[in-house]
């Protein structure tokens, strides 16, 4: 294979496995590996790149199982399996190869970390992707996706997984989920609809979804001020930080989904909520390294 081949082959494969979406969920597992307070070690290699190589996984696997739905979307027809860029036999072979590689590493962090990885595989790939096309409520499993991650790192890092610290940022990533989810059917809703997918735009208006979706993420918000009954003891200035937080993120929440009406500000919504998630995320990590 020369050069311009191989330089081919990876723009490829980033486009597969989703590179960006992949490294965040390889970090959300960090995370959960750092809120134990636990420093870094070879665990946290093995956490790092196992996560990484399932979510590479579960992306190219999910590309393969809906590469016909994809070819209808504006959004998607460009990806490498509908654009004809590489193979269904091609991509099924390199679905394998990470999710092995994936399952392999994990498992040298003990065979709970290996067995919520796979769990994941069962709630995107064998529940998750079939259901979107039968029922919006596929977003409900579809969020538990996102929750298991930091569960891995907690449990790669030799910590009880049913912990309430871990417990209340899983719960908290599911209930941020939701509103991340019902942002993109607000932007993306009539290629969703067209395309085949299962749509709540049909029972609701789109004013009424951006309600429930403000109405969860002011519920996340509320839910994130509970965290001294999950036994955190956040240092007064990390307290105030998170208060702080709280107003501001609900405040432009507000602001985005109904004083503007452009589709950018749908957009700067989600970017948004994910940066709230982040922020919180990383002080909730300051707070575990200085306790």
């Amino acid at each position: 294979m020369n050069r311009n081949n191989l330089s081919r082959f990876f723009y490829i494969l980033i486009r597969l496995v989703r590179i960006r979406l992949s490294l965040m969920v390889a970090i959300s597992a960090m995370t959960g590996y750092f809120l134990t307070g636990t420093p870094p070690q070879l665990s946290l290699i093995f956490l790092f790149t196992g996560v990484f190589f399932l979510a590479a996984g579960t992306s190219v696997l999910n590309q393969v199982q809906e590469c016909r739905l994809d070819a209808l979307m504006e959004r998607t027809k460009l990806r490498p399996i509908p654009a004809g860029e590489i193979s269904l036999p091609a991509a099924s072979v390199i679905t394998v190869l990470f999710i092995t590689s994936g399952t392999i590493l994990l498992s040298l962090n003990g065979w709970l970390p290996m067995l919520l990885g796979l769990s994941n595989i069962v709630f995107y790939n064998l529940i998750y992707t079939p259901l979107k096309t039968k029922s919006w409520l596929a977003i409900i499993p579809g969020a538990l996706v996102g929750a298991v991650p930091p569960l891995i790192g907690w449990t790669s890092a030799g910590f009880y997984v049913f912990h309430p610290n871990v417990l209340f940022v899983a719960v908290f990533v599911f209930l941020w989920q939701i509103p991340h989810f019902w942002l993109l059917l607000i932007k993306y809703g009539k290629e969703y609809e067209s395309a085949g997918f299962a749509s709540i735009s049909k029972i609701l208006n789109q004013r009424q979804i951006k309600t429930v979706v403000f109405g969860w993420g002011l519920v996340t918000s509320l839910f994130l001020m509970l965290f001294p009954l999950f036994g955190f003891n956040l240092k007064p200035i990390l307290m105030f930080s998170i208060v702080i937080l709280n107003f501001l993120f609900i405040t432009m929440f507000y602001r985005f989904l109904f004083h503007q009406k452009d589709s950018l500000k749908i957009t700067n919504a989600f970017i948004l909520i994910n940066s709230y998630a982040f922020v919180v995320f990383i002080v909730l990590i300051i707070n575990a390294m200085i306790a």
